[in-house]
C-alpha cells in the first residue's frame, strides 16, 4: 500500500478544531486507499508548545501519528517581533489591492519570526528530508507554523500538498509565505473564497477547492431544562470569544429570557462568572452533536476562518447559525445556504438572537436549509473522491 504523510504541528484527541482537525480528518479519509502517517510534534499548547507528550509512534484508528520534539519553547521576545511586523503591516493595510499589502521587509526577520512562533522541531526536519521519497504525497496543514514553512524546504517540490487554511489576518501578508506557496505543487483550498484571497495574496497558482466532509448523521437533542445559545471550538480572544460573551451579557440584561450560552472546547480566555454561562470543556463528538441539535442557535463570533466545520456541522444537525460577518467564509456560508443570520454589532446581535427564538417555522425552514447545503456540498463519499482523484493525479 502506498504511503500518504500528513505534516501538522498538533495532533492529539485534546486538539479540537482548526487545522489539526482537518489533518486527522484528512488522515481518515485517505486511511482505507493508503497508509497514513502523521507527522506532528509533542506539543500539545500552540502557544508554548512545550514537549508534554511521548516521542515516537502512536497507532490511533489505523492512523500512525511520529511525533517529534520541539526544539524550544516561543520566546517573550517572539512578541517583539510580531508587534514590529504589525507596524509594517497597518503602514500597508489601506492599499487597495492585497498583494500589494504584503509586508516585504527583510526574508531573515520574518523566518526568525516563523522559527520563533514556533513549532520547530529539529527531528521533524531530519524525518522529511530522509524520508519524504518514501511518500507518494506530504501534505502540510496549515500555513503559519514552522512545521510547514521549514518543513516544505526539505521536501521535494513534487511531493508537497500544501492546505494554507488561509484568512485574512496580518501576519497572511508576510510575504515569504507567498514564496513558500510557490514550492507546492499542488494546493488545497476549504473553500471558494479562500482560494480566490489566496490568488488576490499569492498569485495564481495550481490549486482545487476540497473542503472537508461534515457528518450529516442526525442526533437525538441533548435534554437541558433551558434554551441555549452554543458555541464549539477554541474559546480565545483571536475567535472573537470577549465580544460575544459581552454581547450575551448584554442581551441577557436588556431582555427577560432563561436562554442560556453553552461553550465546549479548549479555553484560553477568562470566562465571566455568570449562571446564564456554562463552560463544559472539551466534550466527545457524540455529546457535541447531541448538544448541536438541542440548542436554539449555534453561535459563530469569529473573524478567522477559513472553513469552520463546526458552522457545518451545526447546520447538517438543522441548527440556525447566528454569526459575526467579519469573516468572509462565514459569511459565504449564511448567504449560500440561507441557514443563518449575521450580525455586525451588539444591537444586530440581540435582534438576531430575537428573530431566531420568536419566528419557529421560519427557523425550522432555516435548519433544513443549511442542513440542504451541507448534504449538497460536503457529503463524506463527495470529499472522499475529490481527494483522492488529486492524489491518484500525482506521477
Amino acid at each position: 500500500m502506498k504511503k500518504i504523510a500528513i505534516v501538522v504541528q498538533r495532533c492529539h484527541e485534546q486538539v479540537v478544531g482548526g487545522s489539526e482537525a482537518e489533518a486527522w480528518h484528512y488522515g481518515n479519509l485517505l486511511k482505507d486507499s493508503y497508509e497514513v502517517h502523521i507527522l506532528t510534534t509533542t506539543a500539545l499548547d500552540f502557544e508554548s508548545w512545550d514537549n508534554v507528550l511521548a516521542e515516537g509512534d502512536e497507532i490511533r484508528d489505523g492512523i500512525c501519528i511520529k511525533r517529534f520534539k520541539v526544539a524550544r519553547g516561543r520566546p517573550d521576545h517572539w512578541l517583539e517581533i510580531f508587534k514590529l511586523l504589525l507596524d509594517k503591516y497597518d503602514k500597508n493595510v489601506n492599499l487597495d489591492e492585497p498583494m500589494d499589502r504584503l509586508i516585504k521587509c527583510p526574508t531573515a526577520l520574518q523566518e526568525e519570526f516563523i522559527y520563533k512562533q514556533g513549532p520547530y522541531s529539529e527531528g521533524l526536519m531530519k524525518f522529511l528530508t530522509e524520508k519524504s521519497m518514501d511518500y507518494k504525497a506530504v501534505i502540510f496543514l496549515t500555513y503559519l507554523y514552522a512545521t510547514t514553512y521549514f518543513g516544505m524546504f526539505n521536501v521535494p517540490w513534487d511531493k508537497i500538498i500544501f492546505v494554507p487554511t488561509l484568512h485574512d489576518e496580518p501576519t497572511a501578508y508576510l510575504s515569504v509565505y507567498k514564496y513558500m506557496a510557490k514550492r507546492a505543487r499542488i494546493l488545497l483550498f476549504n473553500t471558494q473564497s479562500e482560494y480566490e484571497f489566496a490568488n488576490m495574496l499569492w498569485g495564481k497558482l495550481p490549486g482545487y477547492v476540497v473542503g472537508m466532509a461534515v457528518n450529516t448523521i442526525e442526533f437525538s437533542p441533548s435534554k437541558l431544562n433551558f434554551p441555549y445559545i452554543l458555541y464549539c471550538g477554541r474559546i480565545d480572544v483571536n475567535k472573537g470569544f470577549p465580544q460575544l460573551i459581552d454581547y450575551f451579557l448584554k442581551y441577557k440584561k436588556e431582555f427577560s429570557s432563561d436562554l442560556h450560552l453553552v461553550l465546549t472546547g479548549d479555553n484560553k480566555i477568562d470566562i465571566p462568572v455568570s449562571e446564564d454561562i456554562i463552560f463544559k470543556g472539551n466534550v466527545p463528538e457524540s455529546e457535541k452533536f447531541k448538544l448541536m441539535s438541542g440548542a436554539s442557535f449555534f453561535a459563530m463570533p469569529s473573524p478567522n476562518e477559513s472553513f469552520s466545520i463546526v458552522t457545518l456541522e451545526a447546520m447538517a444537525q438543522k441548527i440556525p447559525v447566528l454569526a459575526s460577518d467579519g469573516s468572509r467564509v462565514i459569511v459565504d456560508h449564511i448567504k449560500n445556504s440561507s441557514g443563518g443570520l449575521l450580525y455586525n454589532d451588539c444591537n444586530s446581535f440581540k435582534n438576531g438572537i430575537n428573530i431566531l427564538l420568536e419566528n419557529g417555522q421560519e427557523i425550522k425552514d432555516m435548519g433544513k436549509r443549511g442542513r440542504k447545503y451541507v448534504i449538497e456540498n460536503y457529503s463524506i463519499k463527495k470529499i472522499s473522491k475529490k481527494l483522492k482523484d488529486i492524489i491518484e493525479a500525482i506521477r
